[in-house]
């Protein structure tokens, strides 16, 4: 019995050590609202779980996206309509739902306006030895619309994942984060692209490497 026993907790023990663990990374994506402009006036690389970050430089606007002045966002995402001026110099928005949101200062529409493109990316980390920096291929591949990729760092650093159309024209950033070493797992959304062949780019440290995969809808 006794023997039974300490083989459960031992075997308890080494699923936990090797479960994985999902971990969210979040940004906060900063725009400055001055001259009459947001900047960037386009924001293209939020994923869900960002927050959108607006500072008043100058100047009295508003970062609005309720429907009106020709604004629109994903069905199910949260209206607003925040004044930025000297009494509110910061507005933030967290990304809850994907898709297209148009936005504009409304005493200065339709010239003074914004795009957000937000999709869905999501990250997660693996409790295994690393013995080097690796990038696997993307699995599964082919794909529609999601596919995920895993790489391994050895140590902490800056990690960059973008991804490139056939033409060599970069459509989206997956990660831009500085990470602890491990292996990790990001999923990717290609739900806005369109079918084709696909390169994805690592670069972490002196690490840089490129693999294909390809979109079949």
């Amino acid at each position: 019995m006794k023997i039974t026993k300490t083989l459960t907790i031992l075997h308890a023990i080494v699923l936990s050590v090797f479960m994985i663990s999902s971990l969210t990374y979040s940004r906060t994506i900063i725009i400055n609202v001055s001259n009459f402009s947001f900047n960037p006036v386009s924001v293209t690389n939020a994923v869900v779980g960002d927050t959108i970050q607006w500072n008043r430089v100058e100047g009295s606007h508003t970062s609005t996206c309720n429907g009106t002045n020709g604004t629109i966002r994903p069905a199910g995402a949260a209206p607003w309509d925040a004044p930025l001026n000297s009494n509110n110099v910061t507005f933030k928005y967290r990304i809850q739902v994907a898709g297209i949101y148009n936005y504009v200062c409304t005493p200065h529409a339709p010239d003074m306006a914004g795009t957000i493109n937000a999709t869905v990316s999501s990250i997660s980390q693996t409790n295994e030895i690393v013995r080097g920096y690796k990038l696997s291929q993307n699995f599964p591949n082919p794909f529609n619309p999601s596919t995920k990729i895993s790489f391994s760092i050895p140590v902490n650093s800056l990690v960059l994942l973008k991804v490139y159309n056939n033409m060599g024209k970069e459509v989206e950033t997956l990660l831009n984060e500085n990470l602890n070493a491990s292996t990790y797992e990001v999923e990717w959304n290609a739900d806005n692209q369109s079918s084709g062949i696909y390169y994805y780019k690592i670069h972490s440290g002196n690490f840089t490497e490129v693999k294909k995969m390809i979109l079949i809808r």
